[in-house]
């Protein structure tokens, strides 16, 4: 096997010296690029044609392949995998929700949720967001509406409190 990879680098080593020397004997006219075409089709062919010549060493039935399959006996745990899955969903509506207050300072942001969509109260509950600062009544219509909008919820489960 080691014999038939060596030769088969070998001529692949000098098909492409060949046709590097040819095209820089080659004039730059307009046949240039279909005479690389055809060096590029012979470079092809000398890499494919050792293994269809040679089927039987790159065969896969005469290896063992039980030999080398592993059976870790490793479970994945599918309940730990979605809890960590609702924790990064909902910090990442947390983000969703501070972004919509870029101008105010968040002292805190709740998101009341429940992500199983088999359960029946499954869906976003309430969203509590405290702020440092005070807010106009119109922006903080504003921003209820975005969210309301963004997260297909009712205006009246966001509370926004200073």
């Amino acid at each position: 096997m080691i014999d038939f990879m060596s030769s088969w680098a070998e001529q692949i080593v000098l098909a492409v010296i060949i046709a590097t020397i040819i095209e820089l004997i080659l004039p730059k006219n307009k046949n240039k690029k279909y005479i690389q075409m055809v060096i590029g089709i012979y470079i092809l062919f000398n890499i494919i044609s050792p293994i269809i010549k040679n089927k039987e060493a790159f065969s896969v039935e005469k290896y063992n392949i039980e030999k080398y399959s592993s059976d870790s006996g490793y479970v994945v745990d599918q309940s730990s995998m979605d809890k960590r899955l609702e924790k990064i969903y909902l910090e990442e509506l947390e983000n969703t929700v501070k972004a919509k207050f870029k101008d105010y300072t968040i002292l805190k942001c709740d998101i009341d949720a429940v992500l199983d969509t088999t359960k029946k109260n499954a869906g976003i509950h309430s969203i509590t967001v405290k702020t440092k600062e005070e807010i106009e009544e119109n922006k903080i219509k504003e921003i209820k509406k975005e969210i309301a909008e963004e997260f297909e919820i009712k205006e009246d489960i966001i509370n926004i409190n200073v």
